[in-house]
């Protein structure tokens, strides 16, 4: 408080995006997705809505090719050079993330073109989808851990 008893100004800040929770696993396999998708996070929060489809489908590509890299090491190179709808199809072993992932692809593209495939869907939708297959990405890298640490009995 200012000696005369009106409060002054003293400093402003920007508003910061919250954390983006990715799990562990996941952001082990693709730590770029979780910089690109906190830049994403930061990017709506200042308003930037024509950026965030555009960022998510980054994202998107970052944390599928990472994905199919962590399960193909042999193919890094060829995933990293192929288109992001062909390593879905190619290296993608898990059908939920595959699914997944081809629609917020989808979803992904028409946030870059001037036309619309998707009308009925918007960039909620492509959230939504991006969550999904972190949640499956997630799901499939514990259960293989877990698999491979109790073999059945013979």
């Amino acid at each position: 408080m200012a000696t005369n008893g009106n409060w002054e100004l003293s400093e402003v800040e920007p508003s910061r995006a919250l954390p983006i929770v990715v799990p562990k696993e996941v952001a082990q396999v693709s730590p770029q997705f979780v910089i690109i998708r906190q830049q994403v996070a930061a990017a709506g929060i200042a308003g930037l809505d024509q950026l965030v489809g555009i960022g998510l489908r980054k994202a998107l590509e970052f944390l599928i090719k990472d994905f199919a890299i962590s399960e193909h090491k042999d193919k890094a190179e060829e995933i990293k050079k192929e288109w992001l709808g062909r390593c879905i199809e190619l290296y993608i072993p898990d059908s939920q993330v595959k699914q997944c992932a081809k629609r917020a692809t989808w979803l992904g593209n028409d946030q870059a073109h001037y036309i619309k495939k998707w009308e009925t869907k918007d960039v909620n939708d492509l959230k939504t989808l991006v969550t999904l297959t972190v949640n499956w990405i997630h799901n499939h890298l514990v259960t293989k851990q877990f698999v491979g640490d109790m073999p059945e009995k013979t």
